[in-house]
């Protein structure tokens, strides 16, 4: 019996040892449980905090010029959160029938907090910077354009808790737009002299006719050019109501591949700095990558001013031509706005 004391003893120590020996084993797979649990619930946490959403809602031709086609790319990005986002960083490359032709940084602006916000982008395609697209790819009327890029959303401080300091949108999207490179001249100007008739029976009085001849005829004919009035006013014909019958073309020419119908097209004229025509032709002749705006059209003898006078009686003229017109082109379903402007001298 005095033996089985220790017995017991030695029993319990090593109970005591076996424990502790197997909470030293079991302590890391506690520590690998806690931390996956832990994180398991950060992740639940943070699955249901918003996120921002981006959309690319369109990509469309805002514009063509005498100088370049202007692309519209509207975006919209979501603010969820109570804070404003400071920024939204667009970052893309422009490609053009797979040839990177530029790539274009910026900064879209700021979110509001709880708001959604349009963010238009526009971009400009000079046609010197198509040219040789151009010459690679005869006689192709439409050209593959696409975007290829992302918008970051750096995120503040505030929001620590998402985990990340920004989130990135990936995007990709393409069109097509037409082959162009407008150009436009004028082309078979005239002003026609009344006649004698005409003159007389819109004159109050034979002195008014008289006058109204001579002036005219100094001013189209070319046969004199020393009568002292250079002016409708100082011939006395501020009050003459006989308009002067003008006519003459428009000349647009695509210099790339596609075909081009022009529509409620309108223009403003100017020589040598003064107004002289505007309006909205009614004949359009169309012929494929050609098109001629025939003008037929008339202005007050009254109002010619003395620097008028000097261009109409030389015949030679700088002119400074713009309008804008709707324009259609085959395979492009929606119509396309056409805006021109050129200065340049000419003669007639």
């Amino acid at each position: 019996m005095p033996l089985s004391l220790p017995m017991f003893k030695y029993l319990d120590i090593r109970s005591d040892i076996d424990c502790s020996l197997g909470m030293q084993r079991s302590l890391p797979l506690i520590i690998v449980f806690l931390s996956f649990y832990q994180c398991s619930i950060i992740g639940v946490l943070q699955e249901k905090i918003p996120r921002p959403e981006f959309t690319f809602e369109s990509l469309s031709i805002k514009e063509v010029t005498l100088s370049e086609i202007t692309l519209k790319m509207v975006t919209t990005l979501e603010n969820p959160y109570p804070v404003s986002l400071p920024k939204s960083l667009l970052s893309m490359d422009l490609n053009i029938e797979g040839n990177r032709l530029s790539r274009i940084s910026t900064d879209l602006g700021e979110i509001q907090s709880k708001q959604s916000k349009s963010l238009p982008f526009e971009i400009k395609i000079k046609y010197t910077d198509l040219i040789k697209i151009y010459q690679s790819l005869p006689g192709k009327s439409l050209l593959v354009v696409a975007l290829n890029g992302n918008v970051k959303v750096p995120l503040p401080a505030s929001l620590a808790n998402i985990g990340q300091d920004s989130i990135t949108f990936p995007f990709q999207k393409q069109r097509e737009i037409p082959a162009v490179m407008p150009s436009v001249d004028i082309k078979n100007f005239k002003i026609l002299m009344p006649s004698k008739e005409e003159i007389t029976s819109q004159s109050n009085s034979s002195a008014v006719a008289s006058s109204a001849l001579s002036f005219l005829d100094g001013l189209l004919s070319g046969k004199s050019k020393s009568q002292s009035a250079k002016s409708a006013a100082t011939a006395g014909l501020s009050n003459l109501d006989l308009n002067l019958k003008t006519e003459f073309d428009l000349q647009f020419e695509n210099k790339a591949a596609s075909d081009l119908i022009f529509q409620n097209l309108n223009y403003d004229l100017k020589l040598g700095g003064e107004n002289f025509l505007k309006g909205t032709p009614k004949e359009i002749v169309s012929n494929g990558r050609e098109s001629t705006v025939k003008i037929l059209t008339a202005f007050p003898i009254a109002q010619i001013s003395q620097g008028l006078y000097k261009t109409i009686q030389t015949k030679t003229a700088g002119f400074d031509l713009k309008g804008n017109s709707g324009m259609k082109v085959p395979g492009i379903p929606e119509g396309i706005d056409f805006q021109y402007a050129k200065t340049g001298k000419f003669s007639w």
